[in-house]
């Protein structure tokens, strides 16, 4: 077999089982820092904490990319995945809400295990191949964010939250135990030149690729996560109560749409072209946000969701694509990085502008927000629209 098959199958175990290990834990976040004191601060810590890890990561992760682009992404995978199990390990010892607040913030700072697994596959596949290898992985890590609540409630139960954290640990440090003995990285790629982190940084933004993927990656971030804070109370409002089990499955539904989708969105890209196919992803997912905000039912509004993740899956995907086929191997880290950095902002606008929009108009006006915010983002990309048959990078590690 070949050994870019192998690295597929290990990398998509591995970030299948981080994307759990994150997802398992998450939701039961404010019920730790509830068990460790946070009283009646509580919502003041969970948000802080919610917030911690993004915007460490909207600085930290294109300088990760970078140093994977100069050392090999498979050490930077080892790098990301140790420190994540250790941080795991570390909040599951939190004393007081302060100390989870920390391990947040340094997961943002120095994790990023998922997307050095991304750009090892993106640098270490054919040409031809690897805008669907990346699709591949980045359904593992759907399918994980879909089935790591379920898991989590289970441990949680089972084991106390402590013991789900150490649990993820585990699973973290298996992954990079599988990483350092099956994945090989042939294609190393070494930058041409030594430039420092704020040239890096002047490049990429004068790039228009990544400029373009940087936007899309930022639209499906704030598309899919902006609701995600009012989305139970909203389903509660439509239930007529509170029906915490019923939101966990509305929860799930854009996750079971990304892994059945997101495949299927590149190849589309590659046959039709992927201006049109982010057009048509956003202005999809922009009607059915605008949709959602009428729903009556629950029944209604489950459908609509499940098909505005349909819509959203066709993004993030498809930005990778992009990358993986028109940016040059030596600064491909790099590019992943800022990707990474998009859906960092996105996951810490998105939240706000729920809450503000939520506050002042209602919870079900958070849907067509967002969805207005998705049509601008459609109608500005198609005018800024170019040619995709030209080289896409040219120079010593220069994005054009």
């Amino acid at each position: 077999m070949p050994y870019y098959r192998i690295n597929l199958i290990v990398l998509g175990i591995c970030t299948f089982l981080a994307s759990v290990s994150w997802t398992q834990v998450v939701p039961f976040l404010p019920v730790y820092l509830e068990q460790l004191g946070a009283g009646d601060r509580l919502l003041e810590w969970s948000g802080l904490v919610y917030s911690a890890q993004f915007a460490a990561g909207i600085v930290m992760a294109p300088l990760w990319g970078r140093m994977a682009d100069r050392h090999g992404r498979k050490l930077m995978a080892i790098r990301a995945g140790l420190c994540l199990s250790a941080i795991y390990f570390l909040t599951g010892m939190a004393q007081a809400p302060w100390h989870v607040l920390v391990m947040r913030f340094l997961n943002g700072a120095l994790t990023g295990f998922i997307p050095a697994a991304i750009a090892l596959i993106a640098t270490n596949t054919p040409g031809e191949l690897a805008a669907r290898y990346v699709a591949s992985v980045q359904t593992t890590q759907a399918l994980g964010s879909v089935v790591g609540p379920v898991i989590g409630g289970v441990l949680a139960s089972a084991f106390g939250i402590r013991g789900s954290l150490f649990i993820s640990g585990s699973a973290v440090f298996f992954s990079v135990v599988l990483v350092a003995l099956f994945v090989r990285e042939e294609n190393k790629v070494q930058p041409g030149e030594r430039r420092s982190f704020m040239q890096d940084m002047k490049t990429a933004l004068h790039s228009p690729i990544l400029l373009e993927v940087m936007a899309i990656t930022l639209l499906g971030t704030l598309g899919s996560l902006a609701v995600q804070p009012i989305l139970a109370i909203y389903v509660a409002e439509l239930a007529g109560s509170d029906s915490t089990s019923l939101s966990g499955v509305v929860f799930s539904l854009p996750g079971v749409a990304f892994v059945l989708t997101a495949g299927r969105w590149v190849r589309a890209g590659q046959r039709l072209g992927y201006s049109r196919v982010v057009f048509g992803a956003l202005l999809g997912a922009a009607v059915s946000g605008v949709l959602l905000s009428l729903a009556g039912s629950v029944l209604a509004f489950s459908l609509l969701f499940f098909v505005q993740g349909v819509f959203i899956a066709g993004l993030r995907p498809v930005a990778a694509a992009i990358v993986s086929e028109e940016v040059d191997e030596r600064v491909r880290g790099q590019a992943f990085g800022m990707l990474q950095s998009a859906t960092t902002l996105g996951g810490l606008v998105g939240p706000i502008v729920a809450g503000s929009v939520g506050r002042l108009f209602g919870t079900g006006a958070v849907f067509a927000a967002v969805g207005f915010l998705l049509a601008v983002g459609s109608f500005a990309l198609r005018l800024r629209g170019r040619r995709r048959n030209r080289p896409a990078l040219v120079g010593r590690g220069e994005l054009r």
